[in-house]
């Protein structure tokens, strides 16, 4: 999910290179070989991530006292609102398509998260135009 999350910057960053991997390797394989690849871009599922499954070291490093990651986790155990068994069924059918999405977002607050941030990121794009559009070397045209 396209979500940066406290305490959790390493998991994070693994995802969203997941998500440059799989958009570039997209652009690499040969068209003839048949190859297709989507990014499974998934919310909350009710399974045990943040349940048995998730540990966390004993000692915390006081810079990051305000943030509980261990509260934050463990109190979304089993309030996510994705059903894994429906998250296989998406999975499955996005397999076997034959022109499969590069991205799918899966799970509604995954859907939520994501269009939120589109809209933020448009926005803050819009207002920083004049600086991005602000580089390039006198006389630049741009290839057509």
């Amino acid at each position: 999910m396209w979500k940066g999350v406290p305490n959790f910057s390493i998991y994070c960053a693994s995802k969203w290179a997941v998500e440059g991997f799989t958009e570039t390797i997209s652009k690499e394989v040969k068209p003839e070989w048949g190859i297709k690849f989507t990014c499974i871009e998934p919310g909350g599922f009710r399974t045990d991530w943040s349940g048995r499954s998730m540990e966390f070291g004993e000692v915390a490093h006081p810079a990051y006292d305000h943030v509980d990651a261990r509260k934050n986790a463990q109190g979304r155990h089993h309030t996510q609102p994705g059903d894994p068994a429906k998250a296989a069924k998406v999975f499955y059918d996005l397999a076997v398509m034959d022109d499969p999405p590069l991205r799918c977002v899966v799970g509604t607050d995954a859907y939520s998260t994501i269009n939120n941030k589109i809209d933020a990121y448009s926005q803050s794009v819009k207002k920083f135009e004049k600086w991005s559009n602000s580089t390039d070397v006198e006389g630049y045209k741009a290839p057509k």
